[in-house]
């Protein structure tokens, strides 16, 4: 779908909309929503949907003449259809061999297949372009959010929102596509019966109608259990997530038995849920069937009793409301489906509107990512102070000002919570300051700037995330476009290259789920070879080492080591094999900066920060 015509779409209610309370007009501006980009498509299939409709219409009437022909005592058995008198015109009296219209019969019974199959095609596609559209759109909500909006929300929340809430979705869309195909042939079906009866056409509808208000306690119940399902699926989904992704802790917390009993309680309260909604559809089910059995005893009795109509006419007009009566079951059944499904298109439309409203600011007009931010003197932050929660006592960090030197190593050490990765993800620019800036040799990165910048920063954290794929394909995240002889260069600067050459497929090796076919300082090595391959202006690296052991941190370290007058390069970190080789070290405590200087000089200082840090590391080793 059109981003265009999702962006026209037109508004509807939210997640906190009051449940069981969906209407006609919830429904309507559910249809416009879906037809907002498939207009033409729409059209064609609903051409197609109504002359299906009609073949089969005048295939029934047709048997009305075939089976008095066949009622009649002449031998020749010819098929006569008497005149027609219709406001302003009669149709002429016709008569036709037997086999001139069963030949009819048939050809009207094949275009009807025909039609019926174009139909499909077009609404099959209709109804992907529009799940796919509302997919894309969430999902390119998510991706264009600033980073501070996911602290906010579950990831499983937003896991469950674009799949399980999506097929949804897309399962009240195809009821809705096929509520319209009812639509159509509910009236092709009663054109055809005003034209055998309008009294009896009358007396049907208003049956249909006074059966389709009765059951309209079951479609509001339908609503209610809608809710109840996006509630119930969100807690399954949540137990699932957390699960997998402590999986390990899990098991040596021996606390599977926990998950096992929070997910058998909601999958009991989901089955039970679920019960409670099939009873009760079951009777709606039950009464319709029962109240159309009598119908159709009036509809006989009237027909040859009160209008004396013959009975060939009898027989194809009970045909007609043999026809018409599941279609208004069907109508119940989906609308009931329809308001069932509502509510996760509202939550979708609820995750994708929280994201929108913190969208990430649009890049400067004609600025150019690909642009190069080459710093040649220094990268400063000035003033800088930011806070994730405006009601906190003080800010995380507050009137940070430090400069790193073009292509020097500059060492952020402080203890947990003073700030330090807080400052990381400014420099990124995943974050905004309250106030201050971040200068690049003089000039101010605002945050119309900030994407562009992005596009030169590379990150390697302590919690690397790597693909169940090849090295190759996670290299590539960094540089899609990266040959072979580029990630091998990669490797050898991050001095990943040997254990890569040892591996019988080399850059084609699987790595397995986040790289568990690798050791713990392999896959720091990946990480920072696939920085590397994108060849930044800063390289941060967040405590890149802290859960390796010393061998691979001093492997690591000499790769950083070599780095220097390559990029600019921030390191956090509280080894002092990350620490000792930097050209200047920031000390951050409770959000400020305490100190600053040279490694040596800060060092030989016993009453600074960077001694305090190096006793404790040589008092716990």
């Amino acid at each position: 779908m059109g981003k265009a015509a999702l962006a026209e779409a037109p508004p509807l209610a939210t997640e906190s909309s009051p449940p069981g309370t969906y209407s006609v007009r919830d429904i309507a501006a559910f249809a416009r929503f879906v037809l907002a980009d498939g207009r033409r498509r729409i059209a064609i299939a609903i051409a197609f949907l109504v002359l299906a409709s009609l073949t089969e219409g005048f295939s029934i009437l047709l048997l009305i003449p075939i089976l008095h022909s066949a009622a009649g005592s002449g031998a020749d058995f010819a098929v006569r259809i008497p005149s027609i008198h219709l406001p302003g015109w009669t149709t002429p009296a016709l008569e036709f061999p037997l086999g001139v219209a069963l030949a009819a019969l048939l050809l009207l019974v094949i275009a009807q297949a025909g039609f019926n199959r174009v139909k499909s095609v077009y609404m099959a596609a209709l109804l992907d372009d529009f799940v796919n559209g509302v997919r894309m759109r969430l999902f390119e909500s998510i991706g264009r959010a600033r980073w501070g909006v996911f602290g906010t929300m579950r990831s499983a929340d937003v896991e469950h929102a674009l799949n399980s809430d999506i097929e949804r979705v897309q399962g009240a869309a195809y009821y809705l596509i096929l509520l319209a195909q009812v639509g159509v042939l509910l009236s092709a079906y009663l054109l055809i019966s005003l034209l055998i009866s309008v009294p009896m056409t009358l007396v049907a509808m208003a049956v249909g109608c006074v059966i389709f208000v009765t059951l309209r306690p079951f479609r509001r119940r339908a609503a209610l259990h809608g809710h109840t399902i996006t509630t119930n699926r969100k807690d399954q989904f949540r137990i699932v997530s957390e699960f997998l992704h402590g999986l390990k802790l899990a098991k040596s917390m021996n606390a599977e038995e926990l998950y096992f009993d929070r997910l058998r309680n909601t999958l009991t309260r989901i089955r039970n849920d679920n019960a409670r909604y099939v009873g009760l559809s079951t009777v709606a089910t039950a009464l319709f069937q029962i109240a159309s059995a009598v119908s159709v005893c009036i509809v006989v009795y009237v027909a040859l009793m009160i209008y004396r109509l013959s009975l060939a006419e009898t027989v194809v007009l009970l045909l007609v409301f043999m026809r018409i009566a599941p279609r208004f079951m069907e109508t119940q059944t989906y609308v009931q489906q329809i308001v069932m499904n509502l509510p996760a298109f509202h939550a979708t439309e609820a995750v994708r509107a929280k994201f929108d409203a913190a969208r990430e600011p649009a890049g400067r007009p004609g600025v150019d990512e690909a642009a190069r931010f080459d710093p040649k003197k220094e990268i400063k932050v000035r003033d800088l102070t930011f806070g994730y929660d405006a009601s906190a006592r003080r800010p995380a960090i507050e009137g940070v000002t430090f400069s790193m030197p073009a292509n020097g190593i500059t060492a952020l050490i402080g203890p947990s919570g003073s700030g330090k990765s807080t400052i990381a993800d400014l420099l990124m620019g995943l974050i905004e300051p309250a106030s201050g800036a971040i200068e690049i040799d003089g000039r101010p990165l605002d945050q119309s700037l900030m994407r562009a910048w992005r596009a030169h920063v590379a990150y390697v954290s302590q919690d690397v995330f790597l693909l169940h794929d090849t090295i190759a394909a996670n290299l590539r995240l960094a540089a899609p476009e990266a040959g072979e002889d580029e990630m091998w260069e990669a490797l050898r600067l991050a001095m990943a290259a040997p254990f890569v050459e040892r591996l019988d497929k080399g850059l084609q090796t699987v790595i397995g789920d986040r790289g568990a076919r690798l050791s713990g300082g392999e896959r720091q090595r990946i990480a920072l070879a696939r920085a590397l391959l994108r060849k930044p202006a800063l390289l941060i690296l967040d405590e890149a080492t802290s859960a390796i052991d010393w061998q691979n941190q001093t492997v690591i370290a000499q790769s950083i080591k070599a780095l220097r007058g390559r990029m600019t390069i921030l390191t956090i970190a509280h080894r002092p094999s990350m620490i000792s080789f930097a050209d200047r070290v920031i000390a951050i405590e409770n959000g400020r900066v305490v100190e600053s200087g040279r490694f040596d000089k800060l060092s030989k200082d016993p009453h600074s920060q960077l001694s305090r840090l190096l006793a404790g590391e040589q008092a716990s080793t």
